[in-house]
Formats: C-alpha cells, sequence, structure tokens
C-alpha cells in the first residue's frame, strides 16, 4: 500500500511540475529570450528531498518528455532542456547525498548547474562556440532564480513537518 501512495503522490508532482512548466512558458517573467525562473524546479527540489535522487530523476525526465510531447516541440530547446535538466538532478542528487549541503545551495547549484548543460548541448547541436557567450547572462539569472526556488522549498518543508498530512504518509 505505502507503493501504492508514493505512486499516486509522485505522479501528481509530474503534473504538478508540468503544469507550472506550462505556465512558465507562456508568460515572460524575464526579459531575455530563454530565461525563466524554472517554477516546475520547485517539484524537483521536493521531491529529491523527499523521496531521494531516483524519484526525482524519473519526476523531472519524465516532466521535460512529457511537456514536449504536449507541445510537439523536439527541437534544439528541448533537448537543451533536457541536457540541463539531467545535468542538474544529477548534481543535486550528488550534492544532497553525499555532501549534504543546505537546500538552497543544492537548488542554486541545480540551477547553475541546468544552465551550463543546456549551454553545453546547445553547443552541441548547432555546432557552434557562440552560445558560450550567452552563459553570463544566463548564470547571473540562474543565481537569484536558484535562491528563489530554494526558499520556497524551504518554506514548504516547515509546513509539510507540521501538517497532518505528513503524518499519513
Amino acid at each position: 500500500m505505502k507503493d501504492l501512495k508514493k505512486i499516486t503522490i509522485l505522479s501528481m508532482m509530474i503534473a504538478i511540475a508540468i503544469v507550472l512548466n506550462v505556465i512558465e512558458m507562456s508568460i515572460n517573467v524575464i526579459p531575455v529570450p530563454g530565461a525563466k525562473i524554472g517554477f516546475a524546479n520547485l517539484v524537483t527540489v521536493i521531491v529529491l528531498y523527499m523521496y531521494g535522487f531516483k524519484s526525482a530523476s524519473i519526476v523531472t525526465i519524465l516532466r521535460v518528455l512529457l511537456v514536449g510531447l504536449l507541445y510537439r516541440s523536439f527541437t534544439v530547446t528541448f533537448w537543451m532542456g533536457l541536457g540541463g535538466a539531467i545535468l542538474s538532478i544529477t548534481l543535486m542528487g550528488i550534492l544532497r547525498h553525499w555532501v549534504k549541503l543546505h537546500l538552497v545551495t543544492v537548488s542554486v547549484i541545480g540551477a547553475i548547474s541546468h544552465t551550463i548543460g543546456q549551454v553545453i548541448v546547445g553547443i552541441y547541436i548547432l555546432e557552434t562556440d557562440l552560445l558560450i557567450l550567452y552563459l553570463p547572462i544566463m548564470l547571473l539569472i540562474s543565481v537569484p532564480a536558484g535562491i528563489l526556488i530554494g526558499i520556497i522549498s524551504q518554506r514548504f518543508f516547515k509546513t509539510f513537518n507540521s501538517s497532518k498530512y505528513q503524518q499519513s504518509l
């Protein structure tokens, strides 16, 4: 029965991440092309800390794939997003499990590594090194975005840990 609860919760988390991703794609909060705060990564951080690396990886990769299917868009931006997501979740998993850094720090490093992963994939697919010039701007956006996602995640856990719902899991 516990596995069914976990699968149900992770399914809901994927749905929430997809909704956050779709909403963020339709709203330009940051006036830099391709730049986003990454609200769907909030789900990744929460699942990483609740269920661990394997579950967070599954949720993250399924979110990216399902949004790609939803928009029928397996273009360069899809592959860049997937590359960023894989690098990000890998580093956050390592930092969470072995290094034991603070949640906000893990979130910031996740945001930075997501950006670096996107640029690496973009350079490879587009076969141009000029994309590296975009990296400093994107990194300047990644740090405050990672801090914001980390703080929201912390608030979630503070509320969640004191709720009756947490005890039923």
